[in-house]
């Protein structure tokens, strides 16, 4: 299998983290949205990362689907993500909250380094980082209920997005890092980026 996208995108590394938690090896092409727009169009229209190319050369976009092939082929205890039931429903709920944090921050980041400053709103700034703000205290709350994981005594696609969402704030916003206190998470964070899966993902960049 081929991991289509850069680290640096959130979106490719939660589907890395998965796919390598999960024991799913892969290559890596490493493609960006600003410099390789017409490769990635190639494989995914849309012109986006993260895509995954099967071995026998399906391709599927979309962290989401990726995510959904690999606990489909490769987590049959359903460890990762409960197959039914108010606990799925929990670390669905967790998880969202994670991948709205990361829309937010790339959001943040497109604003404050991509457009020219005299096009920036600054209203939506503002609002975007509140957003992500509100959904990185409420990971932060749940990291704080005194437990090694978010949700049950194991690693979780809670835990996975929860913590890529943090890390791709404190590079990509560290002024909306810098302004809150988010301890415990960070101390999650901490905790799972000694983790292979984990280590082996951060954007050396």
């Amino acid at each position: 299998m081929i991991l289509v996208g850069r680290y640096m995108s959130p979106f490719v590394r939660r589907a890395g983290i998965v796919l390598q938690t999960l024991g799913l090896a892969y290559d890596r092409q490493e493609l960006s949205t600003a410099d390789d727009k017409d490769a990635i169009r190639k494989i995914n229209p849309v012109g986006r990362v993260p895509s995954l190319i099967l071995e026998g050369g399906e391709t599927i976009i979309d962290s989401h689907a990726i995510i959904d092939h690999a606990l489909e082929v490769a987590d049959g205890s359903n460890a990762l993500l409960p197959a039914n039931g108010p606990a799925r429903r929990a670390i669905l709920r967790t998880s969202f909250i994670g991948q709205g944090v990361m829309e937010k921050s790339v959001a943040s980041s497109y604003e404050r380094n991509r457009r020219p400053a005299e096009f920036v709103y600054q209203g939506w700034v503002d609002m975007v980082e509140e957003q992500a703000a509100s959904g990185l205290a409420a990971l932060n709350d749940l990291a704080a209920n005194g437990g090694e994981w978010l949700h049950g005594d194991h690693i979780t696609l809670a835990d996975i997005n929860a913590v890529v969402a943090h890390d791709f704030g404190h590079r990509a916003v560290p002024v909306l890092m810098k302004a809150n206190d988010f301890t415990a998470l960070a101390a999650l964070a901490d905790r799972c980026n000694q983790l292979p899966a984990f280590a082996n993902t951060q954007f050396k960049g």
